[in-house]
């Protein structure tokens, strides 16, 4: 590969110095007129903002100045009839205000007098003192020490059903009646809703306290004589107070000011949103999901105070994505920065073209050689991956089906007219996983079905699977065999020796169940990521039921097994047992292998059964010629 040449400092000097030199220039303009474009868009939305807040603030005051005008006619009546009411209203610069939905009178009434009120009232519908239920209906409301039910109100046909209305009934009005009584001033609330029904805008209520005559700050909850309520559309106020602003680009939000100096003190109270893209005030729930795309109250760009109605609020200036977009950018400042770059990059330019031509041939040299390296090392990473694939894939499905499935990627299903399946279970093998770790139970288990694998290679015979505790075997494919039923016998008796191998060295005490069944089944390949290959038809079903209805330590045939390897191999006759599926069937234990001997071989298990043999059974068994079962 060619080695890159090195370049002498000298050669870049100039070209260099020139650079940093024409750069330094570039970035000091650049940074002088960034400050004064800032300074300046920073001046102007200020400016902006402080006009936004005053007409909002003062929009508020003006909507708030008519419940004055109402106290002052209340203090200088003993007695205030609906008539009067209506007409001192009509007299008050309320149409000035197209933000009033309605002002209403709320006496305050003891429950010694609501019998009587409910009775006298003057009105011309039937009064009654009610409140909302939970279900949003308006009922009698209950006994109580004191009621402020809404007894005259403004616009009396659109605003019938609050008539009677107790707003202390609701928490939320109770509190702000408390601080009302108790500082004696003007106090607003917002996003009411007085019978608990969806409103289709965002409404403002405000209430101004009225005592009787020589109140004191002590003595004014005693001398409450009523309280004038006023509900103002926020929407209208908005709208009104931001004509003419060119708020399109900005939401605008408003929230109670917190109290800093007091941390136990309740959270910001939610006033209105407004959105730019709809220019509509919105509800509480709708402003929280445009919060959360956007930026919230306290990322704001700009704030401002506000204050009205006894209170301080915030008003949050929010940008827009449109905002953002359209505002003034730094033009001027970049243009400088990159007229300065560009007259800077002509002599460098110029010095460096032969030498960033040298180089780049150069490079492009050791690429084509690093990546003939690459290739190399990719081709036998390949190989290796094949090969670890070729291994994996001769451990999940016998030899033959591999092939097959490698050169026909189709489904693969072959029919089997006689083979032996294997059943094995380690009997008290769950009890052990209650008494060791998960790790060491792995262990164990993975010792015994090591042996067990290393027997199916000295018999040639096929793994399935194993399930559990469990393990499957069978003899007779995917080559068939005239010997399976044998193989599956000695292997059978291998895996007891395996046992008492394992015992001996762990000092354990395992024992193992094992069925044998000889019949036809159907064998193929199942799935498409995660294949295996596997087995059906009766003769599995009956295998497995051979196993499960065995005895510890003991190998089970049925009756077809039997009559395949009663010559070669000793039996006893266990007789008929009960099979779940099958009734009853004749079942057989495979002790050993049989010898040259005229004696059989007496199989080293303790077995209360009977020992049989063909040949010197007292009462040998008449067996006839067996019929494989058909799969299912």
């Amino acid at each position: 590969m060619p080695q890159k040449q090195q370049s002498s400092w000298s050669r870049y000097r100039p070209a260099f110095i020139t650079l940093l030199v024409g750069t330094g220039l570039s970035l000091g303009a650049f940074l002088i007129v960034w400050r004064w474009e800032n300074n300046r868009r920073q001046y102007e939305f200020n400016r902006y903002a402080d006009s936004v807040a005053t007409a909002l603030e003062q929009n508020f005051k003006n909507n708030l100045q008519l419940l004055p005008y109402i106290r002052n006619f209340f203090l200088a009546s003993d007695k205030v009839e609906p008539e009067e009411f209506t007409n001192f209203v009509k007299q008050t610069p309320q149409d000035e205000h197209p933000s009033l939905n309605f002002l209403a009178w709320a006496p305050k009434i003891s429950n010694l007098e609501r019998i009587s009120y409910e009775n006298q009232n003057n009105l011309q519908t039937p009064f009654e003192i009610r409140e909302v239920n939970p279900q949003g209906e308006l009922v009698r409301a209950p006994e109580r020490n004191q009621y402020f039910p809404l007894y005259y109100i403004t616009q009396h046909s659109k605003n019938q059903q609050n008539q009677g209305l107790d707003i202390a009934s609701q928490p939320a009005y109770q509190r702000l009646i408390q601080q009302a009584t108790d500082t004696g001033t003007l106090t607003v609330s917002s996003n009411i809703n007085l019978n608990k029904v969806k409103n289709t805008d965002i409404g403002l209520i405000a209430i101004q306290p009225v005592y009787n005559s020589n109140v004191t700050p002590t003595t004014r909850r005693d001398n409450l004589k009523g309280l004038v309520i006023a509900v103002f559309s926020i929407s209208h106020i908005f709208e009104s107070a931001l004509a003419g602003k060119g708020v399109g680009n900005l939401d605008l939000y408003l929230a109670e000011k917190p109290d800093t100096t007091n941390p136990t003190s309740s959270p910001p109270q939610f006033l209105a949103f407004y959105d730019s893209s709809t220019e509509q005030v919105v509800e509480f729930p709708t402003a929280q999901k445009l919060l959360q795309t956007n930026k919230k109250p306290n990322q704001a760009i700009g704030t401002k105070t506000i204050e009205f109605g006894g209170r301080k609020w915030t008003l949050y200036l929010l940008s827009t994505p449109r905002y953002e977009q359209i505002q003034t950018k730094p033009w001027r400042s970049w243009a400088i920065l990159i007229a300065g770059l560009l007259w800077t990059n002509i002599p460098v330019t110029y010095l460096l073209t032969s030498l960033s031509r040298q180089q780049q041939i150069e490079k492009l040299a050791s690429e084509r050689a690093h990546q003939a390296e690459q290739l190399q090392q990719a081709l036998q990473q390949l190989s290796k991956e094949q090969e670890k694939s070729e291994k994996l894939l001769l451990n999940i499905l016998p030899g033959p089906i591999a092939e097959r499935l490698k050169q026909q990627p189709d489904i693969i299903a072959d029919s089997f007219p006689a083979v032996t399946v294997l059943f094995a279970d380690i009997v008290g093998f769950s009890q052990l996983a209650t008494r060791i770790s998960a790790p060491e139970l792995v262990e164990v288990l993975n010792q015994i079905f090591s042996a067990f694998d290393r027997l199916t290679q000295t018999y040639h015979l096929e793994k399935i699977k194993t399930i559990g505790d469990a393990y499957m075997v069978v003899g007779g494919l995917p080559t068939p065999r005239p010997d399976h039923a044998s193989a599956i016998a000695e292997f059978a008796l291998a895996m007891q020796q395996e046992i008492v191998k394992f015992n001996s060295q762990n000092t354990e005490n395992f024992h193992i169940r094992i069925g044998i069944h000889t019949g036809p089944v159907v064998a193929g390949v199942i799935g498409t990521n995660k294949f295996i290959y596997d087995l059906w038809g009766d003769t599995v079903n009956i295998a497995s039921r051979m196993e499960s209805h065995g005895l510890p330590d003991t190998i089970q045939v049925t009756q077809t097994t039997y009559l395949l390897l009663k010559d070669k191999f000793d039996f006893e006759m266990r007789g008929q047992i009960p099979i779940k599926g099958k009734g009853e069937m004749t079942t057989y234990l495979l002790t050993g292998k049989r010898r040259l001997s005229q004696y059989p071989l007496q199989h080293p298990i303790n077995h209360p059964l009977k020992h049989f043999h063909p040949n010197n059974d007292p009462n040998p068994l008449q067996v006839q010629s067996a019929t494989l079962p058909s799969p299912t």
